[in-house]
C-alpha cells in the first residue's frame, strides 16, 4: 500500500485554500503541516516540522492545481498530496487521480511543484539545472518523465498501460522568457513543462487526462496495488546482453549521474580532454543500479566500456549472471565475454593510456594505494603508481561510484576527496555528484541514517530505533531464536542470509570435505561461508555464496556480503564491537581479520574499518534486520534502542510485493 501525505477531492481542497487578509497561512496548508508532524510522530517517536520550500509549495503552489482543477469542472478528481514511490523515499509533489475521459479507465496525473521565477541549464550537462539551490539539480520535466516510467515499472495496476500516467512541470511564478533554457529538452506525456504562460495548456491538460467524475475509485485502486519486488543486481544482468532492454528506471541524482557520464564520454569522443566522474551514495542509495545501467546504455551505442570493482564477490557474480540463460552454444564465448567487461582495479595496470572508452568504478571505495601485490615484479615495487591513476589512465572516462564510509581494509583509500585530489594532482576536471535517495530498506532513510548513528560512523551519536512502518528493526536474545526466525522468512519465500563480525577463525574445509563450524556461540556453532579458494561439496564457492541458494546454511563476512541485499538478514555483533558509556566501541584484539591482525596496521585504521565493517552488514536488508550480540551489556543496550524482539509476532508489511 502507498503512503501519501493527504487525500481529498478538489472541490473540497478549493475550500481549504480560501484565506483571509489576516491569515498568515492558507488552512490547507496548515492542515498539512499538522499531519506532516503527526506522520513523523508516528513513525519516529517525534514531530518534526516541515522544511520552508515544502510549506511555501504547500501554500503557494498547490492552490494553482487545485484553482485549475476545479475551473475546468473537475472538482471530483482526487488529490494525493505527497504521493511516495514504492521502494524508495523520494515522493511525487501531487497526484491526481480519476478516470479518463475517453476510455473510462484510471488515469492519473503527476504534478511537480517548482516555485523558482527563473532557471538555467548547465552549459555541458544537458539535464544538470541551477534552480537556486547549493548544488544542480535533475532537470524538472526529466524528473517527473522519471517518476512517470517508475510508477509504470512497479505498480502492477499501471504495468504495461503507458497512457495510464501522464506527467506535468508547474512553474506558475516564471515566465517562458525567464526558464527558457528548459525547454530544451524534449517533452513527452510523461514530463511537459509548464510556466505562468502557459496556464490554460495546464489547464487543457487536465481536462484531456482527466474526466468530470469521481476520482476516489481510481486514488484507493492505485494505492492498494500490488508492487513488483526491485530486481536483485545479479537478477537483472545477463539481462544487460540484450542491449535496448533497461535495467533500472533512475530517480533524481541518479537520472543526473547517468546522463554526466553519458555526455561526458560524448564530449571526449568528439576531441575534449579526459574527464572524472564522481558518484558518492551511502547503502542503498542506488549506485550498482547506476553503474550496471550506465554499462548496458555505453554498450548498446558501441562503445568500449568495462565495469571493475575490488571485490571478487561481486564480480564473480556479475560474471555468472551475465552468461546465465545462455542461448545454446554460446555460453563459453559468452563466458569470455563477461570476464573482459567484469573485472578488478588491479588490471588496469597493464592497459595502455585510454584504451577504453569508460571504466565504471562499482564499490570505489575498495580501490587500494597502489596494485603492488605478492606477483608484482621487485623493481615495480619501488615506486608504485596510485590504483586510482592507473584506472584514470586507461579509461578515457572513469567513473567512480562511491561511500565514504563502506572501505573494509587498512589499504583501501577510496574516498570522494581522495579522487578529487588525485584529478587536480593530474591536472583534469571533475563533477561530483552526491545521492540522496534510499532503494534498500524499504525506502527507508531513516534507517540508514540510525545504523550510522548507531554505531557512531563519523563521530554520530547513537538514537533508540522508532518504527516509520518500512523497514523492520528486531533483536534477537540468542543465535538459534535469529536463526528460527530467518528460517520462517524463507520459508514464506524470502530471501535470507546470516552475517557476523570477522571475530572468529575461517577454517579450511576438512579432509573428508566438509565446512568446520568456526562460528560458535555459547554452545551453538555454524561455519562460515566456503573459504576463497575452496570447494565444497553442496555448499557455494565464496564469491557466489550471496546468489546462491545454498548459501542459507553458513555464515557470510562482510567481504562476501558487500553490495548485496537480501530480504531479510541476520547480523551477528561479535566482542570487536561492544557497547560502552552510551556507545559502540572497537576491542581490537578481538577481530580475526588477517588485515587487521599485524602490529603495523594503526588502531584508527582498524577501528574504521570496523565500524564500517558493521555498517555495511547492517545495510543489506531490504525487509527487515534481527540484530544479536555475543556481548551481554551490549544485548542490553540494544534493547532500549530496539524495542521489537524476534519472539514478537512479526507485522504485516505495508505494502503488496510481488515478486518477478
Amino acid at each position: 500500500m502507498s503512503s501519501y501525505l493527504y487525500r481529498e477531492s478538489a472541490a473540497a481542497l478549493a475550500k481549504e485554500i480560501e484565506r483571509s487578509s489576516a491569515q498568515e497561512l492558507r488552512p490547507l496548508t496548515r492542515t498539512l503541516i499538522e499531519e506532516y508532524k503527526r506522520q513523523h510522530k508516528k513513525k519516529h517517536g517525534q514531530e518534526k516540522e516541515p522544511g520552508d520550500s515544502l510549506v511555501e509549495a504547500w501554500d503557494n503552489s498547490l492552490p494553482v492545481v487545485i484553482n485549475a482543477l476545479t475551473g475546468r469542472g473537475l472538482g471530483e478528481v482526487e488529490v494525493l498530496i505527497e504521493f511516495g514511490l514504492p521502494h524508495t523515499d523520494a515522493e511525487a509533489d501531487v497526484v491526481l487521480a480519476g478516470v479518463h475521459p475517453g476510455s473510462g479507465q484510471p488515469s492519473y496525473v503527476l504534478v511537480e511543484l517548482k516555485q523558482q521565477r527563473e532557471a538555467r541549464v548547465h552549459p555541458e550537462r544537458s539535464v544538470a539545472v541551477d534552480l537556486g539551490y547549493d548544488k544542480w539539480k535533475l532537470h524538472p520535466v526529466r524528473q517527473v518523465q522519471q517518476y512517470c516510467r517508475y510508477l509504470l515499472q512497479y505498480k502492477a495496476s499501471l504495468r504495461g498501460d503507458q497512457h495510464a500516467v501522464a506527467g506535468a512541470v508547474l512553474m506558475h511564478n516564471a515566465h517562458d522568457a525567464d526558464v527558457a533554457e528548459l525547454f530544451r529538452l524534449p517533452a513527452t506525456d510523461h514530463g511537459r513543462l509548464y510556466t505562468r504562460d502557459r496556464l490554460e495548456p495546464f489547464r487543457k491538460l487536465l481536462g484531456a487526462r482527466l474526466a468530470p467524475r469521481p476520482g476516489g475509485e481510481a486514488a484507493q485502486f492505485l494505492i492498494d496495488s500490488a508492487e513488483y519486488a526491485q530486481p536483485k543486481i545479479t537478477d537483472v544482468n545477463h539481462g544487460s546482453r540484450v542491449g535496448e532492454k533497461e535495467l533500472f528506471v533512475l530517480l533524481d541524482e541518479q537520472e543526473l549521474a547517468c546522463q554526466d557520464v553519458l555526455e561526458a564520454i560524448d564530449r571526449v569522443r568528439s576531441g575534449g580532454t579526459k574527464e572524472i566522474i564522481i558518484v558518492r551514495g551511502g547503502p542503498g542509495s542506488g549506485k550498482s543500479a547506476i553503474a550496471l545501467e550506465l554499462r548496458r546504455a555505453l554498450a548498446y551505442r558501441g562503445w568500449d566500456v568495462r565495469h571493475a570493482s575490488g571485490a571478487k564477490a561481486l564480480t564473480e557474480s556479475l560474471r555468472v549472471s551475465y552468461a546465465q540463460d545462455a542461448p545454446r552454444g554460446k555460453k563459453t564465448a559468452l563466458k569470455k565475454e563477461a570476464t573482459r567487461l567484469f573485472t578488478y582495479f588491479n588490471q588496469f595496470k597493464e592497459m595502455g593510456p585510454d584504451s577504453c572508452d569508460v571504466v565504471i568504478c562499482d564499490e570505489a571505495h575498495r580501490i587500494r594505494r597502489h596494485s603492488v601485490d605478492r606477483y608484482t615484479r621487485k623493481e615495480e615495487r619501488q615506486n608504485p603508481e596510485p590504483q586510482a591513476d592507473e584506472i584514470i589512465a586507461a579509461a578515457r572516462v572513469p567513473v567512480f561510484l562511491l561511500d565514504d564510509w563502506q572501505s573494509l581494509r587498512p589499504e583501501e583509500v577510496g574516498t570522494a576527496d581522495y579522487l578529487i585530489q588525485r584529478a587536480q594532482e593530474l591536472g583534469l576536471r571533475h563533477t561530483l555528484i552526491d545521492l540522496g535517495g534510499m532503494f534498500r530498506a524499504q525506502g527507508s532513510g531513516y534507517y540508514r541514517d540510525w545504523v550510522t548513528n548507531l554505531l557512531s560512523v563519523g563521530d554520530r551519536t547513537p538514537q533508540a530505533w522508532k518504527t516509520d512502518g518500512r523497514m523492520q528493526v528486531l533483536t534477537a536474545e540468542t543465535p538459534q531464536e535469529m536463526e528460527d526466525f530467518l528460517q520462517a522468512r524463507r520459508l514464506e519465500g524470502a530471501s535470507t542470509r546470516m552475517v557476523a563480525g570477522f571475530c572468529w577463525p575461517w577454517s579450511k574445509p576438512t579432509e573428508a570435505g566438509e565446512l568446520v563450524a568456526d562460528v560458535t556461540i555459547d554452545g551453538w556453532e555454524r561455519p562460515w561461508n566456503v573459504k576463497p579458494g575452496q570447494a565444497v561439496p553442496d555448499a557455494p564457492a565464496a564469491e557466489l555464496w550471496a546468489i546462491d541458494p545454498r548459501g542459507a546454511g553458513q555464515i557470510g563476512c562482510v567481504y562476501t556480503a558487500q553490495t548485496f541485499e537480501f530480504d531479510w538478514v541476520g547480523v551477528i555483533i561479535g566482542p570487536d564491537c561492544v557497547w560502552e558509556d552510551s556507545r559502540f566501541v572497537i576491542r581490537r584484539e578481538a577481530t580475526c581479520d588477517p588485515e587487521l591482525k599485524p602490529r603495523k596496521v594503526a588502531d584508527a585504521d582498524v577501528e574504521r574499518c570496523v565500524r564500517n565493517a558493521y555498517h555495511v552488514l547492517l545495510t543489506r536488508a531490504v525487509m527487515g534486520v534481527v540484530i544479536y550480540s555475543t556481548d551481554e551489556t551490549t544485548r542490553d543496550a540494544l534493547r532500549s534502542h530496539v524495542i521489537d524482539t524476534v519472539m514478537h509476532p512479526i507485522p504485516k508489511p505495508m505494502r503488496k510485493i510481488v515478486k518477478r
